[in-house]
């Protein structure tokens, strides 16, 4: 039977009563002059199959009623930015995304020549996976086409196959995705980054002209988000042109900063432009579940090294502008590691509780001008 969220949400005192609605809504900027919605931006973190904790945060910003409009995300925080940016309301997500079985994603194996047992075992044990990749001569164990081809079947219900079609589309949202390109060593913000040159410097053509494709809008939304999941060594290497990608996570978990960088008309103004709306980011966070590492070896080195590079969380200090705008979701309760692909439906309960649950908490202290203030607005200087 399919993962549901009803029975958490008849649990007592977990949804927001009309009153706390009445108050929340009362801090948050004006309704939209033209169709009455509040809107909201939403950047979401990776954490792999943890992300079912940003269901109960999204039926929280459901219930209040948000619009989202600009959305961003790395590596399975890129899942949940595609979906919502595509518009599925939050009983459908709930249904794509938590009645989901992330084993159906590794049914394709680069070679015959790579054994293993519990897919999640191989992250926990690098030293043999790396043993299986050098004698199979791959980059990568697993194909990640399955998980492309789910995520771009999901989007064909709304007609949706680029970025343009998202852009384009009648609820106009726009999307962001990272990847992390391991050719030239940088991160790249998808479908941005396509426009730049291949190799800078070096007179090579640029990544939508490698693609075949006439400007950037075109490439395909799955593909990026396929990209910015590929696990290095689990996942093969994803390919951009003549550059091979990889999980976004890498070099950027938390891309909070994506719709802060002006725009080329921002940037030639002489005006600073205050927000219309804010942007929240989403994020997971735990306390003392992952044990520390004991490296005795250069075997348990390799380990502790691969681990970080995997499933670390920008641990970056935050200033004090961003903290008012993150909705930190603690997870330690559920004891779920990202890789956990076989996760129960009891684990997935108490992640989408705890999502849900520290949304509401996040709300009932945020409020909008004092938002502004911090981040060195004068709320009187909205634009309407």
């Amino acid at each position: 039977m399919a993962w549901k969220s009803d029975p958490i949400l008849v649990k007592p005192g977990l949804r927001l009563t009309s009153e706390e609605k009445a108050d929340i809504l009362s801090r948050m900027p004006p309704p939209s002059s033209t169709d009455g919605h509040i809107y909201v931006d939403g950047v979401f973190e990776g954490g792999g199959v943890r992300g079912i904790a940003f269901l109960g945060a999204l039926r929280c910003c459901d219930d209040l009623g948000f619009r989202w409009r600009k959305l961003a995300g790395t590596s399975a925080g890129a899942i949940t930015a595609a979906l919502v940016a595509a518009n599925f309301q939050i009983d459908e997500l709930e249904r794509i995304v938590g009645g989901l079985n992330y084993m159906e994603f590794l049914t394709q194996k680069t070679s015959w020549l790579i054994w293993n047992g519990n897919p999640a075992d191989d992250l926990r044990s690098p030293v043999r996976l790396i043993f299986n990749l050098l004698i199979s001569r791959r980059l990568g164990e697993y194909n990640s086409d399955p998980f492309r081809d789910w995520l771009q079947d999901n989007l064909q219900q709304r007609g949706l196959k680029t970025f343009k079609d998202i852009r384009n589309s009648p609820f106009g949202a726009d999307l962001k995705v990272i990847v992390s390109d391991i050719t030239s060593g940088e991160m790249l913000v998808l479908p941005d980054d396509l426009e730049i040159e291949a190799i800078e410097g070096l007179g090579r053509p640029k990544l939508i002209e490698q693609l075949g494709l006439r400007n950037r809008d075109e490439f395909s939304i799955a593909e990026a988000v396929r990209l910015s999941m590929s696990i290095p060594f689990f996942f093969q290497p994803g390919k951009l042109g003549s550059r091979r990608i990889v999980d976004g996570g890498i070099l950027s978990n938390f891309p909070l900063w994506v719709y802060d960088v002006p725009t080329q008309a921002e940037r030639s103004s002489t005006v600073r432009r205050c927000p219309r709306w804010p942007t929240f980011g989403l994020r997971l966070t735990e306390e003392g579940f992952q044990k520390q590492a004991k490296i005795a070896g250069p075997f348990d080195m390799l380990g502790a090294m691969f681990k970080t590079m995997m499933v670390a969380h920008d641990r970056h200090h935050l200033n004090q502008s961003n903290q008012g705008r993150v909705i930190n979701i603690d997870v330690t309760e559920a004891r779920v590691t990202a890789t956990e692909f076989d996760i129960s439906d009891s684990k997935k309960d108490i992640l989408y509780q705890l999502g849900y649950q520290q949304a509401k908490e996040f709300f009932h202290t945020w409020n909008w001008s004092k938002h502004l203030e911090l981040r060195g607005f004068d709320p009187a200087d909205l634009i309407p």
